[in-house]
């Protein structure tokens, strides 16, 4: 049963194949808003790679 890795709590495998990477999840609902999940927060970046997700395309919606 896989658990967050910040505070514990339960997450589905869903979750950590949407929001985690290599099957690691270091944030969820519990412990980090959406909007921080979406923008990283979930996963423990490289050293030197901490604003990977600045450079992703946005969909001007």
């Amino acid at each position: 049963m896989p658990t967050c890795g910040n505070c514990g709590a339960y997450v589905t495998r869903d979750f950590v194949r949407v929001f985690g990477v290599d099957g690691d999840i270091q944030g969820c609902p519990d412990c980090a808003t959406y909007r921080e999940l979406y923008t990283g927060a979930g996963v423990v970046h490289p050293a030197g790679n901490e604003n990977q997700s600045a450079s992703l395309p946005h969909s001007g919606r």
